[in-house]
């Protein structure tokens, strides 16, 4: 008996008009096109950081002031937005090139949803290397596959935890505006991983070091851990990015419904069940359109962002 072929591989889907199968990009290929350009964005605000952290690092060897972590932490400029507007002066520990960075992240958010989150956030890129450096063992070392297979199977039942765990960075956000707001301090500072992050190889690294080596570590088993259930910035992201006009959407009639466009979303939404896709948790990486087989199925539109969304 002939095997039925694959619905991935089915040209004719079924009687549906479907356009071009676009073969997936793999190895040094998949850096061409829209995700190389992104891991370009990335890999130079990873180096950014890392120049500031070996700076610092050396720096505290020495003796001489070093930059300060938060010159470059937009999270910052929200931190101390309601002292700003009372008194017109900063919180310790911000300066006005954080309000500077807070108003261009939180503008990107609305003119392309969350790329700030999904093309520059260095924290970000940090997990996503780790995941892949996960995926590449499991590839290779077998037994490295089987144990993460059986460690998935009998994680399955916490699913159910996932959304309303990622309703935490809102609540993150909350007590780290708030806080702020009535003590007159950066309350989420000690807590920041990235903080932690530009403080490498300091003695000023503190509970945030622990954060981010959860982080890290939670990144080899769930993607971006961290954005997914923590971050108050990718929380403050995703509430702007619901009025960006920029998303994804999905042609029912070329979709063949292969679920790679799920599969490859980072940030678990379920993209096959949506027309658009308007998530708040959306970061704007594109892996989505990247992983469709098929040309016209999922593509980036400009529109009013209303409708029915994942």
């Amino acid at each position: 008996m002939t095997p039925t072929p694959s619905r991935i591989l089915d040209v004719s889907g079924a009687g549906r008009p479907f356009g071009a199968v676009r073969r997936p990009r793999r190895g040094f290929a998949a850096l061409r096109g829209i995700q190389g350009a992104r891991r370009m964005v990335q890999t130079s605000a990873l180096a950014l950081v890392a120049a500031i952290a070996i700076n610092r690092a050396l720096a505290a060897a020495s003796g001489p002031a070093a930059t300060s972590p938060e010159a470059v932490c937009p999270f910052g400029g929200l931190e101390t937005l309601a002292t700003f507007l009372t008194t017109g002066a900063f919180v310790p520990h911000v300066h006005a090139a954080n309000v500077v960075l807070a108003a261009a992240v939180l503008l990107l958010a609305v003119l392309a949803r969350g790329a700030f989150c999904g093309w520059v956030c260095p924290l970000g890129f940090l997990q996503d290397l780790m995941a892949g450096a996960g995926a590449a063992v499991q590839r290779r070392v077998p037994a490295a596959h089987r144990a993460m297979r059986a460690l998935r199977a009998k994680a399955r039942p916490l699913a159910i935890l996932d959304r309303p765990l990622r309703l935490a960075k809102y609540a993150v956000l909350a007590w780290a505006l708030w806080g702020t707001a009535a003590l007159g301090v950066m309350v989420f500072r000690d807590a920041d991983p990235w903080i932690a992050l530009l403080d490498i190889g300091t003695a000023s690294a503190g509970f945030g070091a622990a954060v981010l080596a959860v982080t890290v570590v939670g990144a080899l088993f769930v993607d971006r851990p961290w954005c997914r259930y923590a971050c108050p910035l990718g929380a403050a992201n995703g509430l702007l990015a619901r009025l960006s006009p920029v998303r994804p959407e999905r042609s029912e009639s070329a979709c063949v419904n292969c679920n790679l466009c799920t599969r490859s979303c980072p940030m678990g939404i379920d993209v096959a069940k949506a027309a658009k896709v308007t998530s708040p948790d959306c970061i704007g990486c594109l892996e989505c359109v990247e992983a469709c087989p098929r040309a016209g199925a999922l593509e980036l539109h400009v529109g009013l962002p209303i409708g029915a969304q994942a």
